[in-house]
């Protein structure tokens, strides 16, 4: 009643208690300098707890409850602007770029984060959007060709087997020269997160981005960190894409007529009878009597041309001032191109499916403490055919298209009493299937404690536990599939006639393979941040450890826990936003190495110097000017698959011997590993020079590092270690006495600029050139020095040197004797290296390049212009070298009539009729003397490629308005659209040989959907 009277006489004096609690809204738009939409800008009551964002179109509402409080409009990269809450209408803020910009970005480093302008250090970064522009499951391939400093190759596309091999800065050692990825502070698998969960990806190069990471470091170190919420109310995105794949390069081989022919052209030139008559040629030509005269196409059979794949992701964001919060699903589905028999009730065809998930939490407890709480889980589950890819592409190299048929007349698959089993369409369909079923848990909870009103300003204190665990299951249902041979019909009867089997059907198989990790990795941190005047000064000193359990070990020593753990730190200082200086260490040990050598030290050294930030500074069409230089030491622990090499090891079931009337086996003891207590870590000294140029008001920019690297310490096995000292091959001790050189350049240049007509441009390109030396290997004397390894690259190839082919009797009479087999016309001729007038072993010499290129690149570029967007892409390499040996380049290897053979030796084989031809004259069998590794056979890796290529259209505001969203956007993107290079029969990423698993073509269509 009381609270009544006193409403009506507030209404009666015009006043209101609701005054200051009724709120205003305020509407209205922020544009850019060029009066541009500006997407994201934060709107908030300054001072206060409300907020908002700016949507696709700029614009934003903001509810003000008190009229005298001020609105603060802030964005990255422009000056934040403050204006009354008191405004009347529809406001339009244009906020202005901040000169200062670049001196307050952030660069993500090691163990935290930094301003770029202060950065001294070899980094490179690649934005989400360019990932997302490659649509495929492993991130691995996402990055290939984007970034400088990264060199990759893909030799294969099967699902969950597609993942690109990835380097920093190419090779330094003889082992392990994969780099550190750390997934939000954690080493983690990359290739098992979506692109559209990741938040930044920064590469670290140099010693002084690295040194941090001690014995992790020397490979290079890829830091991930996925999305963290953003205040405002919650945002959901939702994006789905769904590609048609094509393989690209399938395996090419001969038809049955061809292969017949082959075989007579072989024993003519064996000076023997042909094989096949003109009658049973045609036969094999014309498909009249399949089942006797076949013309299997063994790529056609196990293979088809097409599937298709989905990858997709929904993600909620939001908070307060608070609790932030972050969250996406995603699931991906990737088929896989083997045929399948439709009689099955099981599937044989490779295949992944993929379900993501990951939450981010972030509470703020009061103005200086902050937890965070970050939860990622991968279910992936794959099938595959009951024999693997290797040995199904083996299959369709070995067998002949006129072995026998790809099925019998009733079905079963054809066969013969050689090679019981290969049929390639059996393998692919009729040996049963394998499914692999894998979930990793990721847990992280970190704390960070702003001390600053307790001690002094600027310091601060982190923690963070993660806990995660990796489950993966193989369920193998093999089958063994009938065998047996088809002999026509009976004359009289007319019925089928078959060979006894040769091998039985057997009913599916079951065995389970099962493999259970554990790891838990802590650090603490304490940074300290700090400016006085015009110094500026940080520091950070962390402790940290991780221990690692292989809880489904095969013995009790890989049982053991893989434990590390050390300290790292980091000083540096600015003065004037124009002189720069860091310095970093990693104290870190393993439980790998003896007690008391557990423990390393690496330091490192860098300095910087802003030139454009001088006083004396007159060149205006430079913006940005900055030198770079780094020195210091990184490790890696990286160093063997073996465990604990300190220690000697003994077999008790050695060498066996038979004794006693009953000749019983009875074994003997034996060294098994002989330890080396000085066993150590390898040990990369590193130097870096950087320049950072950016022009025309940081339009153009322009990064260029040049390094180079002696990796020492580098284990191997004793070369030197002559065969008369006893030892067993699998016991010579391991010794720390490998060194590499690794030299090379990197380099970055990026166009950016918005026209005052809103037309958007970009053009982004890089290189990375990255040649290694071994200097030593424990290699022994060579005979003549040409043959030592000794400053030749890591992966070098050796071959013989083909000078053409010998076209007469008399040619082969006249040149130095070959020593591998007896010589005929056709065959290769090579060239006397040594001069002593033989061809032996000792005339082979270092060829061409290693198989991982020297040199990657990329360059493309981007335009959109109001609604429409359009991007495309090349990446390439060079400095490489690719042989097309082996089976079915080798034909008739393992005898007459065997191996399959491939179209292109068919096509270019010498013949008296093409006598310049690229390869020697059929053979009987297996020619000693052509199929050995020679220049042959050698062909140039170099090649570019149309990577990605995307076009995009987002949908008026108005109609997304009716659907009652923000912001539609459709888009169709493709990858690997087209390839130039000198291979032509396989992918030119391809391991030697004749290709496998193919890559493929991918035409992709999506949407992305951002609700309101």
């Amino acid at each position: 009643m009381f609270l009544l009277l006193m409403i009506t006489e507030a209404k009666a004096e015009g006043f209101s208690p609701y005054q200051e609690t009724d709120p205003k809204l305020i509407n209205g738009k922020v544009i850019d300098e060029n009066k541009l939409a500006l997407i994201g800008v934060s709107v908030r009551i300054k001072g206060g707890t409300g907020g908002a964002i700016t949507n696709a179109d700029g614009e934003f509402s903001l509810p003000v409850k008190n009229q005298v409080d001020s609105i603060q409009f802030s964005f990255m990269g422009y000056k934040t602007q403050t204006i009354s809450a008191s405004v009347k209408g529809f406001v339009t803020i244009q906020l202005l770029p901040d000169d200062k910009k670049d001196l307050d970005e952030v660069a993500i480093v090691g163990y935290g984060t930094q301003k770029k302008v202060s950065v001294t250090g070899s980094l490179s970064t690649i934005s989400v959007k360019e990932m997302e522009r490659v649509s495929t499951p492993s991130l691995t391939n996402a990055i290939a060709g984007k970034l400088p400093g990264i060199i990759t190759r893909q030799a294969s596309g099967e699902p969950g087997g597609d993942a690109a091999q990835v380097y920093i800065r190419g090779l330094s050692t003889f082992g392990n020269n994969g780099p550190l990825v750390l997934i939000d502070g954690v080493e983690r698998n990359m290739n098992q997160i979506n692109a559209q969960e990741i938040e930044s990806f920064t590469i670290l190069k140099d010693a002084s981005a690295t040194a941090i990471y001690g014995v992790r470091g020397a490979n290079g170190v890829i830091l991930i960190n996925t999305k963290r919420g953003e205040g405002g109310k919650p945002r959901i995105t939702y994006r789905a894409e769904v590609a048609g794949l094509t393989a690209l390069r399938l395996p090419e081989y001969i038809n049955g007529g061809q292969y017949a022919s082959l075989m007579n052209e072989a024993l003519v030139n064996a000076n023997q009878s042909p094989r096949w008559s003109d009658e049973e040629l045609r036969k094999f030509r014309d498909g009249s009597d399949p089942y006797l005269y076949p013309d299997a196409n063994w790529t056609d059979a196990v293979l088809k041309r097409n599937t298709w794949q989905t990858i997709n992701n929904l993600s909620v964001t939001g908070g307060s001032d608070i609790i932030k919060y972050y969250t996406n699903v995603g699931f991906t589905l990737q088929d896989g191109l083997y045929q399948q028999d439709p009689e099955n009730k099981f599937n044989t065809n490779a295949n992944i499916k993929r379900y993501n998930f990951r939450s981010n939490v972030d509470i703020n407890l009061s103005k200086s403490l902050t937890l965070q709480l970050s939860l990622g889980g991968v279910i992936q589950n794959g099938n595959y055919p009951g024999w693997g890819m290797a040995d199904i592409f083996q299959a369709m190299k070995v067998i002949s298209p006129i072995a026998y048929p790809v099925r019998n007349p009733d079905g079963s698959p054809g066969g013969a009493s050689t090679y019981v089993g290969w049929n390639p369409w059996g393998r692919a369909t009729q040996s049963g299937y394998l499914t692999s079923d894998g979930s990793t848990l990721q847990s992280t909870f970190g704390a960070k404690w702003d001390l600053s009103s307790f001690t002094t300003k600027g310091l601060s204190v982190r923690g963070l536990f993660a806990y995660d665990r990796n489950n993966s299951t193989n369920n193998a249902r093999a089958k063994a599939f009938e065998v047996k041979r088809y002999l026509g019909q009976d004359p009289i009867t007319g019925k089928d006639l078959y060979s006894a089997a040769f091998r039985e059907e057997q009913p599916l198989g079951y065995a389970v393979g099962n493999a259970n990790t554990r790891s838990m990795y802590t650090e603490v941190q304490l940074n300290y941040e700090r400016s006085f005047g015009l110094h500026d000064v940080t520091s950070m000193l962390l402790f940290n450890q991780n221990e690692a359990v292989n809880l489904t070990a095969g013995s009790s020593i890989l049982n053991i826990p893989q434990r590390r753990q050390g300290l790292a730190g980091r000083a540096t200082y600015g003065y004037n936003n124009r002189y720069f200086a860091e310095v970093n260490f990693g104290y870190n040990g393993s439980e790998n190495f003896p007690e008391g050598k557990r423990y390393g030290f690496f330091p490192s050294f860098s300095a910087g110097w802003l030139v454009s930030n001088e006083k004396f500074w007159k060149v205006p069409f430079i913006s940005m000017l900055k030198l770079r230089a780094s020195h210091g030491k990184v490790g890696n622990d990286q160093i063997s698959g073996s465990r604990f090499l300190f220690l000697s090891t003994i077999r008790t079931q050695g060498q066996s011997y038979l004794f006693g009337p009953g000749q019983e086996v009875l074994y003997g003891m034996e060294e098994n590993a002989i330890g080396n207590e000085n066993v150590t870590w390898e040990t990369a000294d590193k130097n870096n020079i950087g320049l950072d140029l950016g022009l025309f008001n940081n339009i153009v920019n322009l990064q260029i590092d040049v390094f180079n690297e002696k990796r020492i310490n580098i284990l191997l096995q004793r070369k030197t270690v002559p065969a008369v000292a006893g030892f067993f091959p699998w016991s010579i001790p391991f010794g720390n006495l490998g060194v590499v050189k690794n030299k090379g350049v990197d380099g970055l240049i990026e166009v950016k600029h918005t026209t005052s007509q809103g037309l958007f441009y970009s053009f982004r390109g890089n290189f990375t050139f990255a040649k290694n030396t071994i200097v030593e290997n424990d290699e022994p004397l060579k005979r003549f020095p040409y043959l030592s390894e000794k400053g030749l690259r890591l992966g070098q190839s050796f071959a013989f040197i083909a000078d053409g082919f010998f076209q007469s009797q008399e040619e082969i009479e006249t040149s130095p004797k070959q020593t591998f087999s007896q010589v005929r016309i056709g065959d290769t001729k090579y060239k006397d290296i040594n001069g002593d007038g033989l061809i032996d072993s000792f005339d082979q010499i270092p060829v061409g390049y290693s198989r991982l290129p020297e040199m990657t690149f990329g360059f493309g570029s981007t335009v959109s212009f109001k609604n429409f967007d359009l991007s495309v892409y090349f990446t390439g390499a060079a400095r490489t070298s690719v042989f097309l040996n082996g089976t079915s380049m080798w034909p008739f290897y393992d005898g007459l009539g065997v191996n399959n053979v491939m179209a292109e030796y068919y096509n270019n084989r010498w013949t008296p009729g093409n006598p310049n031809a690229l390869y020697p004259a059929i053979d009987v069998g297996n020619n000693p003397n052509n199929f050995i590794n020679s220049t042959v056979w050698m062909r140039n890796g170099n090649y570019l490629r149309l990577r990605n290529a995307e076009i995009g259209y987002t949908l008026d505001k108005r109609f997304s308005n009716r659907m009652g969203m923000k912001s539609i956007r459709l888009f169709v993107n493709g990858m690997n659209l087209a390839t130039w290079d000198h291979i032509k029969i396989m992918d030119p990423e391809s391991n030697d040989g004749t290709g496998a698993y193919p890559l493929q073509r991918s035409i992709n269509a999506g949407l992305q959907i951002d609700f309101k």
